[in-house]
């Protein structure tokens, strides 16, 4: 097993080597394969969040849809048994619904 000390070394050769790379990567400009390959890689990159994106827009629309059919359907289950209870009991008014959970004031 490695040291510490060893460890620490390889890091700072790695560091090191690296630091070199970047600094001569600034030195001399990008070719214009490298910018042509960066440009098509953040491309690719975006097209993958789009279809991601649209992917999941699609099933979120789906869920919607599904919640916004079922209340309609509710709704008019709720409206025939009206109109059925208004044609069994003559279209009285409704009366109010009690008030729950009003406090008295003191």
């Amino acid at each position: 097993m490695a040291t510490l000390n060893q460890m620490l070394a390889e890091q700072a050769k790695l560091i090191g080597e690296a630091k070199s790379s970047l600094e001569a990567a600034f030195k001399k400009p990008p070719t214009q394969a490298a910018t042509i390959a960066a440009r098509e890689s953040t491309v690719a990159e975006l097209k993958s969040r789009v279809a991601n994106l649209t992917e999941a827009k699609a099933a979120f629309t789906k869920q919607i849809d599904q919640q916004v059919a079922g209340y309609q359907s509710e709704i008019a289950a709720l409206e025939k048994l009206i109109a059925e209870d208004n044609k069994r009991f003559g279209g009285q008014p409704t009366p109010p619904s009690p008030i729950r959970g009003k406090r008295r004031a003191k």
